[in-house]
């Protein structure tokens, strides 16, 4: 009895320390969050990212469309320029024609009129002249040669003004077409560049958008190591409040063995987690697949217990495809203990708990298929790959 009194004392003192020099919690629960949110987050990122990609290759498309419609135009300003300068040339041409075929018309219409109103008397004052009909018939062949000529001189004038104004109409005919395509590659173009800000626009704001992504990856990264931080601090905490705790069970060992749930205790210093209930499954089930522990068929609500002294190492949530809500205890001789699929916790991580009090209560949560409490033994240190059977260590 002076032994137990000593257990509890010191048992008493250390749970005192701990409270007053740090407070023991589980961050799995946060860590998880965070991980979601950083995974989601990324997978966020990735998709803006890869808009933003899509965005910046059909800027970069545009802009090169753009550049090729800005190349086309130049060269159709360059053709508008040369059959502008063609033009002008060409009425340059029609204009100096036009003169010399006026001057021509005019000389000839005042030599018309000059023959017309002196009428046959100028030619016969040619035929007077003459010395001899010879003479005469070349004077009056010179004539009406000089009035040929200039007929057809002018004719001349008035065939070649006809060619240029061709040559100027289909000038302008093809400056117009030129003119034209110039104003629909104008307009294309124009398309082109309110399509290229749209998507340049788009591109901006992707980039705001993957900067605010990547600005929150990183608070939360830097929110995880700071978890981290705590979290190994909380570790080294816990494994030297286990070694103190060892060191003084160890001092004080020699205990009846005694529960206060009032349970039955094994050769092997156990008792059962749970006061009612049958084993429903052991370390292989009836199939033949492998288990690992004790399933105890127990309704939602029925009260689970520490089934030996030992450290709550774990009191968390382990996910809805595994151990749903769970603990795990360290035991004084080197075993562990795991409780799962728990409705609701009681026990804390760091809590010092001794066998038979209570640690949390059944329920059906994480991969069950019912309620029932799910119950491990683990050899040190503890690990999925250490699990034993439990029978071994139940009374």
């Amino acid at each position: 009895m002076k032994k137990i009194g000593l257990k509890i004392i010191g048992t008493l003192i250390i749970i005192s320390i701990t409270i007053n020099v740090f407070s023991m919690m589980s961050f799995a629960s946060e860590k998880s969050e965070l991980n979601k949110k950083i995974k989601e987050t990324k997978e966020s990122l990735n998709e803006v990212n890869s808009q933003k990609e899509e965005s910046q290759n059909k800027v970069d498309d545009l802009k090169s469309q753009i550049a090729e419609y800005e190349k086309e135009i130049n060269s159709l300003k360059d053709e508008i320029e040369q059959k502008q300068k063609e033009i002008k040339e060409m009425q340059e041409k029609l204009d100096k024609l036009e003169k010399e075929r006026q001057e021509k018309q005019d000389l000839l219409d005042q030599r018309l009129i000059t023959m017309y109103e002196n009428g046959e008397t100028t030619y016969l004052d040619v035929l007077l002249s003459s010395a001899d009909i010879t003479d005469f018939i070349s004077k009056y062949y010179m004539v009406e040669t000089v009035t040929e000529a200039d007929k057809e001189l002018i004719e001349g004038l008035e065939a070649d003004k006809k060619e240029i104004e061709e040559t100027k109409n289909k000038l302008n005919a093809s400056l117009d077409e030129v003119e034209k395509k110039k104003e629909e590659q104008e307009s294309i173009q124009t398309k082109l560049n309110k399509a290229k800000n749209k998507e340049e626009a788009k591109v901006e704001s992707l980039t705001e958008e993957s900067h605010d992504l990547e600005e929150d990856i990183e608070a939360y990264e830097k929110k995880m190591k700071e978890l981290d931080a705590k979290e190994k601090a909380q570790e080294e905490a816990l494994k030297h409040k286990i070694e103190e705790a060892e060191k003084n069970h160890g001092s004080n060992s020699g205990s009846s063995g005694s529960s206060s749930s009032g349970g039955s205790v094994s050769s092997k210093g156990f008792i059962r987690p749970v006061t009612s209930g049958r084993i429903t499954a052991t370390m292989y089930y009836s199939s033949g697949k492998y288990h690992g522990a004790v399933d105890f068929g127990v309704s939602t609500g029925t009260p689970v217990y520490a089934a030996a002294d030992g450290i709550v190492v774990t009191s968390t949530w382990g996910g809805s495809d595994s151990y749903g809500y769970y603990i795990k205890i360290k035991h004084y001789n080197g075993l562990y203990t795991l409780y799962a699929h728990g409705s609701s916790l009681v026990a804390k991580v760091g809590q010092e708990v001794n066998q038979g009090d209570l640690i949390m209560y059944s329920g059906n949560t994480g991969n069950s298929t019912g309620p029932h409490l799910h119950f491990e033994v683990r050899k040190s240190p503890g690990g999925y790959s250490n699990r034993v059977n439990p029978l071994n260590y139940l009374p």
